[in-house]
């Protein structure tokens, strides 16, 4: 070695430039993941809600049927006791 010049000495432990690219790689992992959850969430809940929704629209449309037949059943018996009478007078 020269004379004049002084050895550096290796550091070993973590230094400042190592942390801080750990801080903006896990800040840059953050902002990337954040949203995505967020938006998973939104979606899982909203599809939830909407099967909700389904369930009770697909019920009522059996229950639409159940009234229908109902009816279609008292316009038949109507009917028939009309024409009972126009026979009976």
């Amino acid at each position: 070695m020269p004379r004049g010049f002084k050895k550096i000495p290796q550091e070993n432990g973590v230094t400042l430039s190592m942390l801080l690219i750990t801080i903006f790689a896990s800040i840059l992992v953050l902002i990337l993941t954040i949203p995505n959850i967020y938006l998973d969430n939104n979606i899982y809940y909203e599809s939830r809600e909407i099967a909700h929704y389904e369930s009770i629209a697909q019920t009522l449309r059996a229950e639409q049927s159940i009234i229908r037949h109902k009816l279609e059943k008292l316009k038949y018996q109507e009917s028939v006791l009309n024409q009972e009478q126009v026979i009976d007078d």
